[in-house]
């Protein structure tokens, strides 16, 4: 019987919401156990929210010292060597927790969506057969100081002559996978009926806009610019930031604009509208392949939203946006009849309705596993 430890860090929503979904995949599969772990939440109470709250206090007031260590990270070996033995060090607070876990479980093989996963696993469970699991467009040098048997990336990044060099000294294979979403974001939904079911007027354009799972980014600004295009309908989704809810919602109650607070439908929100105004995470952007739904993509944080940003405007199917043009932007999209549709058939190379489905068959073929260290 195989049994499979997906293992996330919860920094962010993205690494998760990928494991889930895998894990959705495992269990439907006979003979196979799957299960799901954030190993940030074994750290400690005390740690977690200050870690969590450190990663992101560290995206929105320090940008620029994040985008040198993300960057210092990409061409030193040396700062890759240090990062991760800090993580390995920090893996010491809940080694005791891993080794249970791993020692109840007893898998037979790992999954892992964020690389820190696998630098925290103690050293003689290692051996194990691991998959890691792309979930940003770009692959961070970190995930190369343990190599796992397998990458699964998102399309259009293996061809990259870095990655050809990667498989060459590492023996590691790379498939072209896709990164996986929820089934519905594949699900063939009309626009119309859609709109239909979320109460939106049929005969005007919508746009979508958000901020990803926390409501992040300049929401606010971009409303105050958004309310002025009255022929157009706005879905704000402002995720689980409720400060921010009870904010716009106090002060835009135009007809046009709609402030939603953390939905879970959002595959259906995104089959009813025109055009997606979202930070570039790289869960949201897969969401947004699945659906052929253009993007405006404004203020990507330093590292990973900046690689996603570059890879979407790089294949046609994004925009890069600001509170200062999206008036601008947001009518020439809607007065050129035929830019939309241009921009929907880019999608066609990036769609991967089966990745979930590929990465679990390339999971339960491999048999053996190798140290991987580059």
């Amino acid at each position: 019987m195989e049994r499979i430890l997906l293992l996330s860090m919860g920094f962010g929503t993205g690494h998760n919401e990928t494991a889930k979904v895998l894990c959705a995949s495992f269990q439907q599969i006979p003979g196979v156990h799957a299960e799901m772990i954030d190993l940030l939440e074994l750290i400690p109470k005390t740690f977690h929210p200050i870690l969590q709250n450190g990663y992101n206090g560290m995206l929105t007031r320090f940008p620029i010292f994040y985008h040198c260590l993300y960057d210092w990270t990409h061409q030193s070996k040396v700062i890759r060597y240090v990062s991760s033995e800090f993580i390995e060090k920090m893996g010491w607070t809940i080694r005791k927790k891993i080794n249970q876990l791993l020692l109840d479980w007893k898998p037979t093989k790992i999954v892992s969506t964020h690389p820190f996963a696998l630098l925290l696993l103690p050293p003689k469970w290692q051996y194990l057969p691991s998959v890691g699991v792309v979930t940003d467009y770009e692959l961070h040098p970190i995930w190369l100081m343990r190599v796992p048997d397998i990458f699964c990336l998102p399309k259009g990044l293996i061809h990259s002559a870095s990655i050809e060099r990667i498989r060459w000294k590492t023996g590691a294979r790379f498939i072209e996978t896709g990164l996986p979403v929820r089934p519905e974001f594949y699900k063939k939904v009309s626009q119309e009926h859609a709109r239909h079911q979320l109460g939106l007027k049929h005969d005007q354009p919508v746009v979508l806009v958000m901020g990803g799972g926390t409501g992040l980014g300049p929401l606010e600004d971009l409303v105050a610019e958004l309310r002025q295009l009255s022929d157009l309908q706005f879905a704000v989704m402002t995720g689980k930031n409720t400060k921010l809810y009870h904010l716009l919602n106090q002060h835009y109650r135009d007809q046009h604009i709609h402030i939603k607070p953390y939905c879970r439908n959002i595959s259906l929100w995104m089959s009813a509208a025109d055009l997606l105004v979202t930070k570039p995470g790289g869960v949201t952007v897969s969401e947004a392949i699945a659906k052929q739904l253009p993007m405006f993509l404004f203020e990507s944080f330093p590292g990973q939203e900046e690689a996603n940003q570059e890879f979407m405007i790089r294949h046609g199917v994004g925009v890069a946006t600001s509170p200062h043009t999206i008036q601008v932007q947001i009518n020439h999209f809607f007065m050129v009849d035929s830019y939309p549709k241009k921009m929907q058939k880019r999608f066609y190379r990036l769609l991967s309705p089966h990745a979930a489905e590929e990465i679990v068959k390339e999971t339960l073929k491999l048999s053996a596993a190798h140290a991987h260290i580059l």
